[in-house]
């Protein structure tokens, strides 16, 4: 799916037009670049990055020079993402990499909406492809969120090194259908335990979301290694900034209650609006969050389920 690295050579227009498609706009080490013929300082920066694949784009004005240099299957007339989007994914190098199974949510910090970002994924991905959602915090709240009612991690030590499919089943609760979930309000789990459940949930044909601790917990940096795809969630606030994780294909950075497509200096992959009046509601009834945010979350599960194909 669109993640690649895309150096944006035009105003902040186009800038939103790559970031709609969910590309990566970046300033260094792109994978494509899009260049605006109308901006002088943009065509110099362009031939500056020789051996890069590129897409042009302009208007009616542009379009003779384009033909005269035989470059008409590279250009775009206009922004739009429509036409922009099959341009950019025709001059990628083609990529392999294996279907996403496994997924950590965690972040810079606590409170900054992992547990309610874990639990909304699940329920609409759930819709389509069922889910383990295992709570890697202890703290219970995935299954408050739910309305599950678990077995405690500690209670499953004992099976930590023959635990099965079936066994795992029945220490999970699914009170929302398709979601299984795994860790109860207590301790939380070793990580051996961790690791087991790990292993015997993606044994099955089921999805696996880890709602993890805060990214630098030793257990947090044991799951990340096994996920395909890490979901990182910041606040736009110096603190969080200063912790983000190394630029990687493999981690979305999530601008939590963000009013902006950047944290710090980075580019966020999605920003969360800030949302209280639906978030107070879906408190109020354990459902899924609905508005703003709600239709945030239905846009990144949407990029999830396509991430797994």
């Amino acid at each position: 799916m669109p993640s690649a690295r895309v150096a944006v050579l035009g105003d902040e227009a186009l800038h939103a037009a790559v970031l709609a498609l969910g590309f990566e706009p970046c300033d260094t080490s792109p994978e494509a670049l899009v260049v605006d013929l109308r901006d002088a300082a943009a065509v110099r920066r362009a031939a500056a990055m020789t051996g890069v694949p590129r897409v042009f784009v302009g208007g009616d004005v542009e379009r003779p020079l384009v033909a005269a240099l035989g470059l008409d299957a590279s250009f775009v007339a206009g922004i739009e993402p429509a036409r922009l989007g099959p341009a950019l994914v025709r001059i990628l190098p083609t990529r392999t990499r294996a279907a996403t199974r496994m997924m950590v949510v965690t972040g810079a910090r606590g409170g900054v909406g992992r547990t309610l970002l874990a639990t909304n994924v699940a329920r609409r991905i759930a819709k389509q492809r069922r889910v383990w959602l295992l709570d890697a915090t202890g703290s219970g709240a995935a299954a408050w969120w739910l309305g599950a009612d678990p077995r405690s991690w500690p209670s499953l030590e004992a099976l930590a090194d023959e635990m099965s499919v079936e066994q795992l089943a029945l220490a999970a609760d699914e009170p929302v259908a398709g979601v299984r979930c795994v860790g109860g309000v207590g301790l939380a789990p070793t990580r051996a335990l961790l690791l087991a459940v790990v292993r015997v949930a993606l044994a099955s044909d089921d999805l696996v979301l880890v709602d993890a601790p805060i990214a630098f917990d030793a257990l947090t940096a044991s799951l990340a290694q096994l996920a395909q795809r890490t979901l990182f969630l910041a606040y736009d606030e110096p603190m969080s900034a200063a912790a983000l994780p190394s630029e990687s294909d493999d981690v979305w950075l999530i601008g939590s209650q963000c009013a902006r497509s950047r944290v710090g200096e980075r580019n966020v992959f999605r920003a969360l609006p800030r949302d209280e009046p639906a978030v107070a509601a879906a408190i109020a009834g354990r459902a899924a969050v609905r508005g703003a945010l709600g239709r945030a979350y239905d846009d990144l599960s949407e990029l999830l389920l396509i991430d797994t194909s």
